[in-house]
């Protein structure tokens, strides 16, 4: 937390030099975009190069976008590719009787292409649980306690909307392909 803003521990935060997990994790989402779009960029991977994982501030639509157009280069075919992907995951969770009736809770997506393919995956279910008896979740609330709503679907729209509106570079200077994103719900 420091690392990020020195400024944010409390007074009785700094005495005892520590915070709780929940106390970071709000603070994490506040710092990135997950608070206002329901996802965040953690890394992404460019061929030949190490990981970028300092994307703790990419926090607006606009510092997104900008990242998602880093990612993707010039290939706009790539773009199109992974938006109708996108839309085909959230189609499916929509239909699913499954998905309505269990909260996921830290779970990812998985963006990669290369020079052939393209592809999305879900990841990250070892927080994935089923709900009470009766409630029907949409995952596009609001959360509030008890509700179970993570607004998994919020954050899969919000994703689609941006990577639909990025604007790709039509520069022939690009980091070669072979790239993997990593998204947080």
């Amino acid at each position: 937390m420091v690392a990020v803003d020195a400024g944010a521990p409390t007074d009785a935060e700094r005495q005892v030099e520590a915070v709780t997990k929940l106390r970071y994790m709000q603070f994490r989402e506040q710092q990135s975009s997950t608070c206002s779009l329901g996802f965040r960029i953690e890394a992404m991977k460019f061929r030949g190069t190490p990981p970028v994982t300092d994307l703790k501030r990419v926090k607006n639509t606009g510092d997104v976008s900008d990242t998602m157009a880093l990612f993707l280069g010039n290939h706009e075919d790539v773009r199109q590719r992974i938006v109708a992907r996108l839309q085909e995951i959230r189609y499916k969770l929509d239909q699913s009787h499954y998905f309505k009736k269990h909260e996921v809770i830290g779970s990812s997506i998985l963006i990669l292409y290369d020079d052939t393919k393209v592809g999305a995956w879900l990841i990250d279910f070892a927080k994935t649980r089923p709900v009470p008896d009766g409630c029907i979740l949409n995952h596009r609330s609001p959360w509030t306690p008890g509700n179970h709503e993570e607004g998994f679907l919020f954050g899969l729209d919000n994703l689609i909307r941006v990577l639909e509106n990025v604007k790709i570079t039509t520069t022939e200077n690009t980091v070669p392909s072979s790239k993997p994103l990593a998204l947080k719900s």
